[in-house]
This record gives C-alpha cells, sequence and structure tokens, in this order.
C-alpha cells in the first residue's frame, strides 16, 4: 500500500512548525499611546504569572506588534508559560527548539517539551512524540514507543494519528502485522478527513471479506476515550491491544 504524505507521514518538523502558525506573519501596528498602555497592561499580567498574557506577550514580541520584534524576547515568554504546565506553550516551546528560533537548536529540548505537553493529554503532543521516536529525532529510534504514542492520539479521536496506526498495523512496525487493526484505523481516519480513505478502500481489496467484515465492525464499534480513560489503561505490547 502506497503512503500518502500526511502530517503523520511529512515529519515532525512540519508537525511543529505548524504549531507556530500565526506567527511571525502578521505585520506589525502602528504604535499608540493606547497600544503602549494595553502592552504594558500585557507586560505586568504576564510578569505575575498569567499564562495567556506571557503567550499573547510573546506573540508580539515574534510579530513586532507594538513592541521591537524579537525571537529571544518571544522564547522567554513561552518558556515562563511551558514551564507553569501550559500545553500550547509547551508544543510550542518544543517547536522553537525544533527550528532553533530564539534559542539555540536542540532536538533533545525539544523532545522533552513535546514530551510534557504528550503526558498532559495532548492529542497534538502525543501526536508530535509518536513522531519523534518514529523518526529518532533527539531521541533514540523507537517504533514501539512510537506505536504507543500514536494510539494514545488515535484513541482520543486524532485523525493522523489513526491513519498512521493503520500504516504501523498494516507494515507490522511496533505493533504485530494485522490487515484487520489496520482497516480499523484507516476507516476510523477517513472519517476524521476523507482522503484518509484512499488507503482504507485499497486495504480493502487485499482482504478476505471475513477479514473486512470484522474489520468494519470494529471501526463501527470504536468510541473515542479521554486521556482520564487511556491513563487507567494499560498498552500490552506484545499484541499492540489494550487491556484493562
Amino acid at each position: 500500500m502506497r503512503r500518502k504524505p500526511t502530517a503523520a507521514g511529512i515529519g515532525v518538523l512540519l508537525a511543529l512548525v505548524l504549531l507556530l502558525t500565526g506567527m511571525a506573519e502578521l505585520a506589525p501596528a502602528e504604535g499608540t499611546t493606547e497600544e503602549d498602555d494595553a502592552v504594558e497592561s500585557l507586560r505586568y499580567r504576564a510578569a505575575r504569572g498569567d499564562t495567556t498574557a506571557q503567550l499573547e506577550l510573546a506573540d508580539r514580541y515574534d510579530l513586532g506588534d507594538g513592541v521591537p520584534r524579537d525571537e529571544i524576547e518571544a522564547a522567554k515568554w513561552i518558556r515562563r508559560a511551558a514551564e507553569k504546565g501550559d500545553v500550547s506553550a509547551q508544543m510550542k516551546l518544543g517547536a522553537l527548539y525544533d527550528l532553533g528560533r530564539g534559542v539555540l537548536r536542540d532536538l533533545k529540548e525539544a523532545s522533552k517539551w513535546v514530551r510534557r505537553a504528550a503526558e498532559q493529554g495532548s492529542p497534538a503532543g502525543q501526536l508530535a512524540l509518536a513522531i519523534i521516536y518514529n523518526e529518532g529525532r533527539g531521541v533514540r529510534r523507537d517504533r514501539k514507543e512510537a506505536a504507543k504514542w500514536y494510539r494514545y492520539a488515535a484513541e482520543q479521536g486524532e485523525a493522523s494519528a489513526q491513519y498512521a496506526l493503520g500504516h504501523l498495523y498494516y507494515s507490522g512496525r511496533g505493533v504485530p502485522r494485522d490487515r484487520v487493526e489496520a482497516y480499523k484505523w484507516l476507516s476510523l481516519a477517513a472519517f476524521g478527513w476523507e482522503p484518509f480513505g484512499r488507503d482504507r478502500d485499497e486495504l480493502a481489496g487485499r482482504m478476505k471479506p471475513s477479514g473486512l467484515l470484522e474489520a468494519q465492525r470494529r471501526a463501527l464499534e470504536w468510541k473515542p476515550k479521554s486521556w482520564e480513560e487511556l491513563k487507567g489503561e494499560k498498552v500490552k505490547e506484545t499484541t499492540g491491544k489494550i487491556e484493562q
């Protein structure tokens, strides 16, 4: 089955870059007294630990919006929010380390911050961490670990993770080769984004009718799970299934 280029397969760099959409893309606003007051108010709240204000101030520095453009200052405020546990800040900081924007490029540091987001239950963080392990980007390559994190994101309904997990089952990388499970996850991915259905349909043509019916049944009976539910379950690596 031919692999299509998607967010799950292009690589972690693109996945992380997408998290920075909106940064450094807008024209800076002209400074006014009211704007200066707004920035000072924002700076005051950010200094007092308001993560929303910290991220907004980071965006302003990255854009040069009401303040001189300064990627290092932007990274500083993103870090403060990330250290307080803000998931979006942790993902952004991981992206900054991956790209070397406002900080020295450090893939290990990038993976550390993405992991923090993933361990808080962020499907986007789990998807990114899975790609990191799948590619060995800043960590030792580990396809079983990649499959685990793809599964966590997939079980929460992340379509790109479902698509990637389907391909892992088809190829037997990190999980046992299983066309029924592969079809199930590709089918669920297609519910989230229709173009993923091309790979599902291609696989269907290679399956026995009994296997196809079982795969369709599993897909229809699947329900998304919360991170709290998933934390209470154990991924059984020998079979790739989840047991209570």
